[in-house]
């Protein structure tokens, strides 16, 4: 696999791990919403607080929040927003079933304010160039555990890789 390993690259003061990996899917209950960049981080909660209500009353076995970025342009975002569901559970209203995306992938773990992850993004895409990879158009983020020290809270960024080129 071109580029395997992990490539430490700086984005601002933060050194950031980046490495490829094969990913599994990651099943999902989830609600598809299209969204803006600015309103992204309020339709995230806004679905969540749709979502786990629904886990809950089913006693479903959860694991992390999810956002999947199906592409999309500056102003418009295709989002798949959700929690990992280990256990069946019956789809209400806008939430299905789905899953994370499965393949090879560019991955880093961001600690700190989700909204100073723009270096964790910065670090995968000097990766893709510097391996000479291109990211598919799909990309995902799981959340950790909350953690009230902003430090100590990790996102795991992916981009899902085209197929090497030759």
């Amino acid at each position: 696999m071109a580029g395997r390993g992990v490539a430490v690259l700086r984005s601002g003061s933060v050194a950031y791990d980046v490495r490829a990996e094969r990913a599994q899917p990651r099943p999902l209950a989830a609600i598809r919403a299209t969204t803006t960049p600015p309103q992204l981080g309020r339709d995230i909660i806004a679905l969540l607080d749709l979502v786990w209500p629904v886990l809950r009353e089913q006693r479903v076995r959860t694991g992390h929040n999810v956002v999947v970025y199906h592409g999309g342009t500056a102003q418009e975002l295709t989002v798949d927003v959700g929690v990992e569901a280990f256990t069946d559970f019956v789809a209400r209203d806008e939430i299905r079933r789905t899953a994370t995306p499965s393949g090879e992938v560019a991955t880093v773990a961001h600690y700190g304010e989700y909204s100073e992850m723009a270096g964790a993004y910065a670090a995968l895409e000097r990766w893709c160039h510097d391996n000479g990879r291109r990211p598919a158009g799909v990309n995902w983020e799981v959340y950790g555990d909350w953690d009230d020290d902003p430090a100590r809270r990790r996102t795991d960024v992916y981009f899902l890789l085209e197929a090497p080129a030759g």
